[in-house]
């Protein structure tokens, strides 16, 4: 990802946390971001498991089908940047050009290369705002920890055929038209 397509996922970014500021019961923070990436890695594990034959029908919502791979990467994309912004720490640019990597195997490696590294970016958020104990050892910064887990949602979309910074235009320009109904602005 090049510094200028980070620059517009997060002032994209930054438009929808306004708009959606408005929609939700509480006020957001860094760390509520951190479990809105949990939600949203949920949401991708089903689209990855699903491309690799993992048998998961018994956790997914009929009513709620989850099935769009680069909208779902666009959403952990979005949360990660939405825990550096409400954390006042921006992910270093440009973020690593992914490597290639094929085949279930690697997809699967990958997604678990993803979830260590939002865990980290999680527990990073969370010792920033004072709701967690600082462990011992080298944690990253917020920014730092961002800029990895990033990294690490690119090299999937890459093994997954998708353009991450394509998929987030599609999906803010969706997320727009979901805010302007609801009367609640959100252009970026």
């Amino acid at each position: 990802m090049t510094r200028a397509e980070l620059a517009r996922l997060l002032s994209q970014a930054r438009a929808l946390r306004a708009g959606f500021a408005s929609t939700a019961p509480q006020p957001w923070d860094a760390v509520t971001a951190a479990a809105e990436l949990a939600v949203q890695l949920g949401h991708l594990a089903l689209c990855i498991g699903r491309r690799n034959g993992i048998g998961l029908s018994q956790l997914e919502d009929p009513a709620r089908p989850i099935t769009d791979t680069g909208d779902e990467l666009a959403d952990v994309a979005l949360a990660i940047l939405s825990i550096a912004i409400l954390s006042g720490a921006e992910p270093p640019a440009p973020i690593a050009e992914p490597g290639q990597a094929d085949g279930p195997a690697a997809a699967t490696a990958l997604l678990i290369t993803l979830v260590v590294t939002a865990g980290q970016l999680a527990e990073s958020a969370m010792v920033a705002a004072g709701y967690r104990h600082r462990p011992a050892g080298n944690m990253p910064a917020v920014a730092a920890a961002a800029g990895t887990a990033l990294a690490a949602a690119a090299r999937l979309a890459a093994a997954a055929g998708v353009d991450l910074p394509a998929a987030f235009d599609t999906m803010t320009a969706g997320a727009q038209d979901f805010l302007g109904a609801r009367g609640a602005g959100g252009t970026a």
